[in-house]
């Protein structure tokens, strides 16, 4: 039980900082580039955080374990919404603008029901995944669409208020290294999470699947 917390711990803190670093860098690169901080919130920023989810889930897949893998991805959408959105507005309430409301929340709730459509007969096939990223591929492309209508302006203040982000001086091909570094780290993690949340559920004589909605869900949304 000790090895298994302990190959669990050292799985998460290697996924909380190679998210770290993807979510920094890439984000540093696309406010380089110009493109706008709502944007840069709906796609780098929320693919890099989910990244850990991605490379879970695959590892876990990968493994078997199509319990972990889809539990995972379940228990992370609930833990982004009650606990992640839920501590952020405890500390400061939050605004959304009107895009957020119109177009992106609908989208989620749109991709919810999908997923509980798909997972009627307990199972999601190759077919089955195909609309599903082809449905991310058409969100990602509009929504970069979209943001050519915000002004430079915008993101450029953005950008000065956020030093965080920049890396002054630093060219495109270390901005690279970093994102390259921050998936490697991810790759790792993942790897050592799973086979811990593996031994955990043998251990606890429970299955993968509640190991994923909880243990692994949380350990992912938290970066």
């Amino acid at each position: 039980m000790i090895a298994a917390l302990l190959l669990l711990a050292g799985g998460f803190g290697l996924l909380l900082v190679g998210a770290e670093i993807l979510v920094r860098s890439a984000a540093a690169l696309a406010l380089r580039l110009g493109i706008s901080p709502l944007i840069v919130g709906l796609t780098v920023v929320s693919l890099g955080t989910s990244s850990p989810e991605l490379v879970v889930s695959l590892q876990a897949a990968l493994q078997g374990a199509s319990g972990v893998a889809i539990g995972n991805v379940v228990g992370s959408n609930i833990c982004n919404i009650g606990l992640v959105l839920g501590l952020s507005a405890l500390i400061r309430p939050l605004a959304a603008q009107v895009q957020l409301i119109r177009l992106d929340v609908p989208v989620m709730i749109a991709s919810s029901v999908v997923l509980f459509g798909l997972l009627i007969d307990s199972r999601v096939s190759r077919l089955e995944a195909v609309p599903l990223l082809l449905g991310i591929a058409v969100y990602v492309f509009n929504t970069i669409r979209q943001s050519r209508r915000e002004s430079r302006a915008a993101t450029a203040r953005v950008a000065a208020s956020t030093p965080h982000l920049r890396i002054a001086g630093v060219r495109l091909g270390l901005d690279l290294l970093l994102i390259g570094s921050g998936l490697a780290l991810l790759a790792w993690g993942s790897d050592l999470f799973v086979e811990a949340a593996v031994r955990l559920a043998e251990l606890l004589g429970v299955s993968r699947t509640v190991v994923g909605l909880t243990v692994v869900a949380f350990g992912t949304s938290l970066p």
